[in-house]
C-alpha cells in the first residue's frame, strides 16, 4: 500500500532537519579555531565563519517552522537525507572559499569524508593545502562516523536493527525508547574513548600528535583520509634516519580500523555487563575475524603476508588506508582485486562505522537460503526456529534483507556500467564502485581531479546510498512521489 503524505509531513521533516543543522553549525567552531591558530589567515577564518553562519541561519529558519504533527519514522528518514545533503553542502564551502576548489570537487571530498569513504580528488594538493582544511577533512569524517553509529542505533537505517543488542543489554525492551538517549550518550563517549586510545597508540608507535590525531580519526571512523600527498608511505618510511618502514604504525592502524568496524552496541553491552567474553560470543565479531584471516590467507597466495594482512583488513573494515600509491593498487593482480571486492561488499558489523551490506545481513541472507532448503525438505507442516544472535528472525525480515541486498547489487551494476562506458575495465570499474558504495575509499586510479563530472556524480551517489544504506533514500523518493495536496 502506497504511503500518502501531505505538506505537514514535509514541515515536520524540515523542522527536524533544522534542529539538527542548528546545532551542527557548532562543528564549524573547530575549523575557525584551526584557521586562527593554524593558518593564521583571514581568508580561512572567513571561509569557516561563513559556512558556519549559513548552517546556523538555515537551521534557525527551518526549526522555526510551525507544525502540530507528531514525529514519525517516515519524517526521520526524510530528515536524514536532507541533513546529510545540506550539511555536506555547507561543509564543502571552506574548500571553495579558501583553496578555490570547484564546487563539485569540494562537494565530492566532503561527501567522501562525511560518509567515511576516503575517496579523494584532492590528494595531489594536500602538501599545499592549509592546515585547517587538512584537519577539517579528518574531523568531518570523524563526525560522520559517530553520526552513522547513532542513526543506526535508533534503527533508521538497518533492516536488522542494532537496537536488538541494546534490548538484550538493558533487559527491558519495552523501555528502550527511554534508554536510547542514555545509550546514545554512552556510545558517543565510547567513540571518544577509542579515539583517545588510538591517538596514544599511534604516538607510542612513532607518530607525532598531529599525525596520530588525524590518522586515528580517519581509522576509527573507517574514513581513510591522508594528510599529505604521499600519505602513509612518507610517514612510515620517515620515522627514523635509515628510513625503515614502520610496521608498528600499520599494525596500530589495523587495530584501530577493526575497533571502528565492531558494533558500538556490542561495546555498550560489554561495558554494561562488564564481560569481555561477549566479544568472542558475538556472531558478527567472530565472522569479522574469520573473514579477515581467510582474506589474508587468500591474498598471501599473490603477495607477501604483511601486505595481505594489512590490505585485507583495510578494505574489509572499509578503513581504506594504504601505504601503496594508486598506481601500485591499479597493478594489483586481478585475483587480489576480486577477493578485496568480495570482502568490501560484505563490510563490517551493523552499528559500526564500516560500510558494505554488513556482516549481520550477509549471515541472515545465507541462513535464509539454508532455511529455505530445509523447509522444502521437511514435511509441509513442519516447524523450526529461525534465529540469529539469540533473536527470532521473521520471514518479513528475511525478505527485507534480501530486497536490500538486491537493491545494493543493482545500484552497483548500474554505476559500474557508467564507469565501463568511460573506457575502464570491468574489474577496475567494479573495484572503484564497490569501494565507493561500501565506503572504503581505496582507488585503482579511475577517480582523479580530471575525471568526467558524470563519474564524480556517480561515485558521490554511491557513497551517499552506501552510507545511508539505501532505505532512507528510497523512503524519501517514495515520500516525494506520494506527496498530496492538503484537502
Amino acid at each position: 500500500m502506497l504511503l500518502r503524505v501531505g505538506k505537514e509531513d514535509i514541515k515536520v521533516s524540515l523542522k527536524l532537519s533544522g534542529e539538527v543543522l542548528f546545532y551542527a553549525s557548532l562543528i564549524f567552531i573547530v575549523g575557525i579555531i584551526f584557521a586562527i591558530i593554524g593558518d593564521k589567515s583571514y581568508l580561512s577564518l572567513f571561509g569557516f565563519f561563513t559556512a558556519g553562519l549559513l548552517t546556523f541561519i538555515t537551521g534557525f529558519i527551518l526549526k522555526k517552522i510551525q507544525t502540530k504533527k507528531e514525529i514519525e519514522q517516515k519524517h526521520s528518514l526524510f530528515a536524514i537525507v536532507i541533513i546529510w545533503l545540506a550539511f555536506c553542502f555547507f561543509a564543502s564551502l571552506p574548500f571553495v572559499i579558501i583553496s578555490n576548489f570547484s564546487f563539485i570537487d569540494a562537494y565530492f571530498d566532503t561527501m567522501s569524508s562525511l560518509t567515511t569513504t576516503g575517496l579523494t580528488v584532492m590528494q595531489p594538493f594536500l602538501d599545499t593545502m592549509p592546515i585547517s582544511l587538512i584537519f577539517w577533512r579528518s574531523f568531518v569524517g570523524w563526525i560522520g562516523g559517530i553520526g552513522i553509529v547513532l542513526i543506526a542505533l535508533i534503527g533508521l537505517m538497518t533492516t536488522y536493527q542494532t537496537t536488538t543488542k541494546l534490548i538484550s543489554a538493558e533487559g527491558r525492551g519495552d523501555q528502550l525508547k527511554e534508554n536510547l538517549k542514555n545509550a546514545g550518550t554512552k556510545i558517543a563517549l565510547i567513540y571518544i574513548g577509542l579515539t583517545i586510545i588510538g591517538i596514544i597508540l599511534l604516538m607510542f608507535c612513532g607518530q607525532n600528535l598531529w599525525q596520530a590525531t588525524n590518522y586515528t580519526m580517519s581509522a576509527i571512523s573507517t574514513n581513510g583520509m591522508d594528510i599529505t600527498t604521499a600519505g602513509l608511505t612518507e610517514i612510515n618510511n620517515g620515522w627514523n634516519p635509515v628510513g625503515i618502514h614502520n610496521y608498528f604504525v600499520d599494525l596500530a592502524l589495523v587495530f584501530i580500523m577493526v575497533m571502528g568496524s565492531i558494533s558500538f552496541s556490542l561495546y555498550y553491552m560489554v561495558l554494561k555487563k562488564r564481560n569481555l567474553f561477549l566479544f568472542i560470543r558475538d556472531p558478527e565479531f567472530k565472522v569479522l575475524i574469520f573473514l579477515g584471516i581467510t582474506g589474508t590467507i587468500l591474498l598471501s597466495l599473490k603477495m607477501n603476508l604483511f601486505d595481505s594482512f594489512f590490505y585485507t583488513f583495510s578494505f574489509f573494515t572499509c578503513g581504506g588506508l594504504t601505504y601503496y600509491s594508486t598506481l601500485q593498487l591499479a597493478n594489483f593482480d586481478e585475483f587480489i582485486k576480486l577477493i578485496l571486492i568480495l570482502l568490501v561488499i560484505v563490510g563490517g558489523c551493523a552499528g559500526s562505522t564500516s560500510g558494505g551490506i554488513k556482516i549481520s545481513r550477509a549471515i541472515i541472507f545465507l541462513k535464509g537460503i539454508f532455511w529455505k532448503i530445509k523447509s522444502v525438505l521437511l514435511p509441509q507442516n513442519a516447524f523450526f526456529k529461525k534465529t540469529f544472535d539469540g533473536q527470532s528472525i521473521s520471514n518479513d525480515q528475511i525478505k527485507e534483507i534480501n530486497q536490500f541486498i538486491l537493491l545494493w547489487i543493482i545500484f552497483l551494476i548500474i554505476s559500474t556500467a557508467i564507469i565501463v562506458f568511460h573506457g575502464y575495465t570491468m574489474v577496475d570499474s567494479i573495484f572503484e564502485v564497490a569501494s565507493a558504495q561500501s565506503n572504503s575509499g581505496l582507488s585503482v586510479g579511475i577517480l582523479s581531479i580530471d575525471s568526467p563530472v558524470l563519474i564524480k556524480l556517480t561515485l558521490i551517489f554511491n557513497m551517499f546510498i552506501g552510507r545511508l544504506e539505501i532505505i532512507p533514500i528510497i523512503a524519501t523518493i517514495g515520500l516525494i512521489l506520494s506527496l498530496k495536496k492538503k484537502v
